[in-house]
């Protein structure tokens, strides 16, 4: 009896030490999907956000992005579009915060994959993106490309993907 208790005690020892360890030290797949859904609420607004909130909004949208990092989009019906670096995607989002009402993004189905080297990592998803009062939903294949930078898991490219119809 005394054995039985012994195991039980160090199973749930052992289980408890494994559900600690997961949540202190998460994998890099997860913690790139927890910046991927988090990168989506704060590309998220709507028309209640005042000014200030957008522009934190922008603010916060440019730390999750490398210095060079790179935004290719070909959307159809919309047209294509790039931007290169920090600048150029801090302006496009302050437009874009600035002219539209609201707007609410939402990244599904993504899956990481962390390179060997634990450095890099790209990650396929779907993005799900609906403007204003629209009930209009616009879907779209994405993909992002990320690299670990001082510690950081960085947008080093995000790029449509082409699907077939």
């Amino acid at each position: 009896m005394k054995t039985a208790f012994r195991l039980a005690l160090l199973a749930a020892i052992g289980g408890l030490g494994f559900w600690l360890w997961a949540i202190l030290f998460p994998s890099p797949e997860k913690i790139i999907l927890e910046r991927i859904s988090s990168f989506a609420a704060t590309c998220t607004f709507n028309e209640q956000d005042g000014n200030i909130t957008r522009a934190g909004k922008v603010s916060n949208l440019i730390g999750y992005f490398s210095a060079d990092a790179q935004v290719a989009v070909d959307i159809q019906g919309m047209g294509t579009g790039a931007l290169s670096g920090r600048d150029e995607i801090r302006e496009a989002a302050a437009v874009g915060f600035t002219r539209l009402d609201s707007l609410k993004v939402e990244f599904l189905d993504a899956n990481a994959k962390v390179a060997a080297d634990k450095l890099g990592a790209e990650v396929n998803c779907t993005g799900k993106f609906s403007v204003g009062k629209s009930k209009d939903i616009g879907v779209q294949e994405v993909r992002f490309q990320f690299k670990k930078i001082e510690g950081n898991w960085l947008i080093t490219r995000i790029e449509t993907v082409k699907t077939l119809h």
